[in-house]
């Protein structure tokens, strides 16, 4: 029985050492509060200088569905805001998106983006 217990305690211990190895991805409330029109110029853009997004991250957008849209895009619609060719388009809200490129990604609000409601996230190797 001693025997026993001793090989689930190794097995525990081995397992609670692997655990911040496995999850070593955070999860971004994105504009650290609800995905929503900003009332402050800027908002999603200083709300992102100030975070470390690397691959395995996960956004999270937080929002009513029907009251706003997620849509990752390129860096042309994000400066334009012009949505009519925008593909994939997520209506339901909250949604989550794994990060998994490299490199700055665009994502806008489809309803309200010249408004403001966008954000671009410069994703890290690590």
């Amino acid at each position: 029985m001693k025997l026993n217990l001793m090989m689930v305690i190794v097995i525990v211990m081995t397992y609670m050492n692997m655990v911040p190895t496995m999850l070593s991805y955070h999860m971004h409330l994105v504009g650290g509060k609800a995905w929503d029109v900003p009332s402050k110029p800027n908002h999603y853009e200083t709300w992102a200088k100030g975070v470390k997004f690397v691959i395995d991250d996960i956004l999270v957008f937080d929002f009513l569905t029907g009251n706003h849209t997620v849509a990752e895009v390129p860096k042309t619609v994000y400066d334009t805001c012009n949505t009519t060719a925008v593909e994939n388009v997520t209506t339901l809200g909250p949604t989550t998106v794994t990060l998994s490129l490299v490199g700055i990604q665009f994502f806008i609000c489809t309803i309200h983006c010249k408004n403001g409601q966008k954000v671009a996230v410069d994703v890290k190797e690590s």
